[in-house]
């Protein structure tokens, strides 16, 4: 069914876009949250830090299942799980509690959606498997900038509650719609045992070359999309809203227009017989004198143009992540492998946001977001050296 097949990227973009916007509101809102509930840079900071803990936690389990039961009911439960914890974030009391819905509650189920979903969608896709991926990616970017603007906009008005009270509404419906329209390409080839295509992604050097890499890239991403928004309103005296927007749309929407990119070109390369991987190395070196000229950025103006930089490359970076791992693994191996290259990722990049926290209760950030420039080009080598490493599959 060739125009069900796109119907599945609009159903998984609605859905990872609602994903990011979930985990950007917390950002976002991070100023009068931090007032209301007493927190110092650290406390807030490690709210994150736990967040992606939990994420790289469940990754295994969440690939396990992807790859013996229905995606379409895993992903649907997902989303309805997360966004219960999400409206129910916007009633919490202190600190305890707020690990508790936002770690716990939102964060757990969010780590099911990224490796089964995209195992989902590569089901469905084959000759267009990139552009597929790529066009679902922009959704990343998407969700950030709903959500700078909504939620900074909200918050202003109504309270900081009240983002996370619309945005668990909204995930609640949107659930019910995945429910009746999406549905898996067709029965699974489950692994004779449970963790077995988890055991089988671990012995391809690529998977966890790719996954190294990518904590590499994680690590910095966790930092500065927790810390850059409050960062911009202490900064630039920006509202909640203009803060928000301002660097959700630099940032992802530049991200945005280098996903589709790198979608386009990554295909063009692996037809001619190229590696991905040397777009993707070639996007993350691009992408260092960015983000120091962000850590030094002197007005807002300088500072977005910074934001946009960066995204732009990222996006070509995070495009093409899934399409280039799905090239080294059996496709009844897929949710497997995601899942491994999330627990390596999430569990290296956790620390980043409570580093962060840290150094910002005691000296200026700018210097800091800078200093993660240096985890660009580590993701890059790493990447290099993974160029002729044989595939599993055909990338045409």
């Amino acid at each position: 069914m060739p125009r069900y097949r796109w119907e599945v990227v609009f159903l998984l973009w609605c859905a990872y876009a609602l994903h990011q916007a979930d985990k950007q509101i917390y950002a976002v809102v991070l100023r009068p949250l931090q007032a209301d509930l007493h927190l110092s840079g650290a406390e807030a900071g490690s709210v994150a830090t736990l967040f992606t803990l939990i994420v790289a936690a469940l990754s295994p389990l969440a690939g396990a299942l992807g790859d013996r039961f229905p995606r379409h009911r895993i992903v649907t439960l997902a989303v309805s799980l997360w966004s219960l914890g999400t409206l129910l974030t916007g009633f919490t009391g202190g600190f305890a509690l707020l690990l508790f819905t936002r770690a716990l509650l939102t964060g757990g189920p969010e780590a099911f959606y990224p490796p089964v979903s995209h195992a989902l969608l590569a089901g469905h896709h084959t000759r267009t498997r990139a552009l597929a991926i790529s066009i679902h990616q922009t959704a990343q970017y998407s969700g950030p900038i709903l959500s700078g603007l909504l939620a900074g906009w909200i918050a202003q008005r109504q309270g900081w509650r009240l983002g996370f009270v619309w945005f668990g509404v909204a995930g609640l419906l949107l659930s019910l719609i995945l429910a009746w329209r999406l549905r898996d390409a067709g029965p699974l080839e489950a692994p004779p045992a449970f963790f077995a295509g988890f055991r089988e992604s671990l012995r391809l050097p690529a998977v966890r070359r790719i996954g190294l890499a990518f904590a590499a890239v994680l690590f910095v991403s966790v930092g500065y999309n927790t810390w850059v928004p409050a960062l911009f309103g202490k900064q630039y005296g920006l509202t909640l809203a203009e803060a928000g927007f301002y660097t959700a749309l630099a940032g992802n929407g530049a991200a945005l227009v280098g996903a589709l990119t790198g979608g386009f070109v990554s295909d063009g390369l692996a037809a001619r017989g190229r590696s991905r991987f040397d777009l993707q190395c070639a996007s993350l070196v691009l992408a260092t004198p960015f983000l120091v000229w962000l850590g030094a950025a002197p007005t807002l103006a300088t500072a977005l143009a910074a934001l946009a930089g960066i995204g732009f490359f990222r996006g070509i970076y995070e495009g093409t992540l899934a399409v280039s791992l799905y090239d080294f693994v059996a496709p009844a191996h897929r949710a497997s492998a995601a899942a491994l290259v999330l627990l390596v990722a999430n569990l290296l990049a956790a620390p980043s946001a409570a580093i962060l926290g840290y150094i910002g209760d005691r000296a200026p950030l700018q210097p800091a977001l800078a200093g993660l420039a240096v985890f660009f080009p580590l993701a890059a080598a790493i990447l290099y050296s993974a160029r002729r490493l044989p595939l599993k599959e055909p990338t045409s």
